[in-house]
């Protein structure tokens, strides 16, 4: 199993490296924390409604990972005014569980 930390928005060109490295695994599991929580929100859309131009060529995180591979801080989901929508797990025991994966599959961790 790969874990895969992301933390940075859609737009950020670390996001971007991470979606090429989860669309060539197949035992991916994400964990979204801090601004990283903005990659479930729909295609193209940024806080405050604004739209970016997104290069089609490109997949969003909801395509590449099945929604029980993708768990979300309810924290930073809060924090930030956004709904998994079915997207992604929320569990109230996030960080245990990162930890607990972490410690398991010490050598395959990716963080952006």
């Amino acid at each position: 199993m790969r874990i895969f930390l992301l933390t940075k928005t859609p737009q950020n060109e670390r996001t971007k490296l991470c979606l090429r490295l989860l669309a060539s695994s197949e035992d991916a599991l994400v964990y979204l924390a801090g601004d990283g929580v903005y990659n479930l929100l729909g295609r193209g859309e940024e806080p405050g409604g604004i739209r970016q131009a997104a290069n089609q060529a490109d997949k969003s995180l909801t395509v590449l990972v099945p929604r029980h591979r993708i768990l979300a801080s309810r924290e930073d989901l809060e924090a930030r005014g956004i709904s998994a929508d079915g997207k992604a797990t929320v569990p109230a025991d996030f960080y245990d569980r990162l930890v607990d994966d972490m410690m398991r599959e010490g050598s395959r961790i990716y963080t952006f």
